[in-house]
């Protein structure tokens, strides 16, 4: 069970990504959307990262209001998973809940207390591009 961590870092605006193997993604199984964990399982000691949100291995994004580690199908108005053209139109989605379980791919975080050592130097890796 690996999973892909994108780490963001809310002072520079900068994204980083990291890959998690089995080892140190046990740490993540049973966290919810809203939970701090140490950046140590990341390889950045000293640092406290917080749950953003995510999607499953099929793209499906995580819902930090739907409770559980399956994917539904919701009806939604507004909000992650949905965005309506018009005022007031509403749309059944298939949606991921708050609890990461091994089916999840990739992990949002972001940085919410700092360590000595800057993010970029720990993490040894380049920003993650931005599309323009």
């Amino acid at each position: 069970m690996d999973f892909r961590v994108v780490v963001s870092d809310p002072e520079s605006g900068k994204a980083y990504q990291v890959e998690l193997k089995d080892p140190g993604s046990g740490k993540f199984l049973g966290k919810h959307i809203g939970d701090k964990i140490e950046g140590d399982v990341l390889g950045m000691p000293g640092y406290s990262v917080q749950i953003t949100g995510g999607s499953d291995r099929e793209g499906f994004p995580m819902r930090s209001d739907l409770p559980g580690t399956k994917r539904r199908k919701i009806l939604v108005s507004a909000g992650t998973g949905y965005h309506p053209t018009a005022e007031g139109r509403k749309k059944r989605k298939s949606i991921h809940g708050r609890e990461i379980s091994s089916d999840v791919g990739q992990i949002n975080v972001k940085v919410v207390e700092k360590g000595s050592r800057p993010v970029e130097d720990l993490l040894g890796a380049s920003p993650k591009e931005e599309k323009k």
